[in-house]
């Protein structure tokens, strides 16, 4: 490395503002002394997103057990049962626009199948957290056939 380049995590700052090759994975050069140069090397480059790492990311729970909700209204909701497994991921999706509910937030499995929703009793808070961009998703903690309803136990984790 160049004595007049100095690392920094994923950045690359160069003493003389000369850019770095663009591409995946490749280093940006930001010239410490031009205002707004992170704001412009996170904007380069065709619309790719500087991407810093998060070393010390801890997802932390914030509803350990908790269930979907309306599963006795989905459409095939027994071939996506089918499918779960205590411990798989379940990725979690606002719907701001649903008539019933404004907190609404759709329980997807791995591949973008509806479930159900985040009960309504415990939605608010996760809702607003979410719009405030923060990253939640839910981890399988149960899958039970009571009669004819599948009762599908969650967690709910802030990705953090």
């Amino acid at each position: 490395m160049d004595a007049d380049v100095k690392r920094e995590g994923a950045v690359r700052l160069a003493a003389d503002g000369s850019a770095a090759p663009h591409g995946p994975g490749a280093l940006v050069a930001v010239a410490p002394s031009v205002a707004g140069s992170l704001i412009v090397a996170m904007h380069q480059g065709g619309g790719s997103a500087l991407e810093v790492p998060r070393p010390f990311s801890q997802p932390i729970c914030l509803i350990p057990d908790t269930r979907v909700a309306g599963t006795s209204h989905v459409p095939g909701i027994d071939g996506l049962v089918a499918s779960l497994g205590e411990g798989d991921r379940l990725r979690l999706e606002r719907d701001p626009q649903n008539r019933y509910d404004p907190w609404a937030i759709r329980v997807l499995d791995a591949r973008g199948g509806r479930l159900g929703f985040v009960p309504t009793d415990e939605n608010e808070i996760l809702a607003r957290l979410m719009d405030g961009g923060r990253r939640l998703f839910a981890e399988v903690t149960e899958v039970e056939l009571r009669g004819s309803w599948h009762r599908i136990g969650m967690g709910v984790w802030l990705d953090d």
